[in-house]
């Protein structure tokens, strides 16, 4: 059963009622992987990418996370996202990560969400637009993610995609800090 397999993995990685091995949840990762378990495999990426229970191998680890972003996976889009966005195992190229981190979107991940905002902040994959940076920022801010808070208070702060609040900033700063 590869869900048990992949959920297995996840005990020996965090050593949850057996002694941690990253071995062990490599190994039990992989096999679901195999199976086609979209967990399992963004679980052998992560190993691939961290070298944990195996060398670490990057263009693996974006092999294994495109079959689970593939089968529409969110967090697996985001993770193969940053790597195209970070040239990480793939070579760089601006245009798939935001085309992962929208994907991601759809399924209304943070991670994707606070990404995008940080494509438009800088214009890369898509034209600079700041309006739009500070709209992924409050999406991503307003699930909880602290990076995101911290970046709607700059928008904030400095009137960049919103009009300037230092009321708004600092709520944004003290919702980041509070993490």
């Amino acid at each position: 059963n590869a869900v048990a397999q992949a959920n297995l993995a996840e005990c020996y990685e965090d050593g949850e009622g057996v002694e941690q091995d990253e071995e062990k949840a490599f190994f039990w990762y992989k096999k679901a992987a195999e199976q086609g378990n979209a967990v399992g495999q963004l679980g052998t990426g992560i190993c691939y990418e961290d070298g944990e229970g195996v060398e670490q191998d990057l263009e693996q680890a974006v092999y294994w996370y495109r079959k689970a972003a593939e089968q529409e996976y969110a967090r697996a889009q985001s993770v193969l996202g940053c790597c195209y966005h970070n040239g990480d195992g793939v070579e760089q190229d601006y245009e798939q990560a935001v085309y992962w981190f929208r994907e991601a979107i759809k399924q209304d991940d943070v991670v994707g969400q606070r990404n995008l905002g940080l494509c438009y902040e800088n214009g890369e994959g898509v034209e600079k637009d700041l309006e739009q940076a500070a709209y992924w920022y409050k999406e991503a801010a307003g699930q909880g993610d602290a990076d995101a808070q911290y970046r709607l208070g700059m928008c904030y702060e400095n009137g960049e995609g919103v009009e300037k609040d230092l009321e708004q900033a600092a709520y944004w700063y003290k919702e980041a800090a509070g993490q």
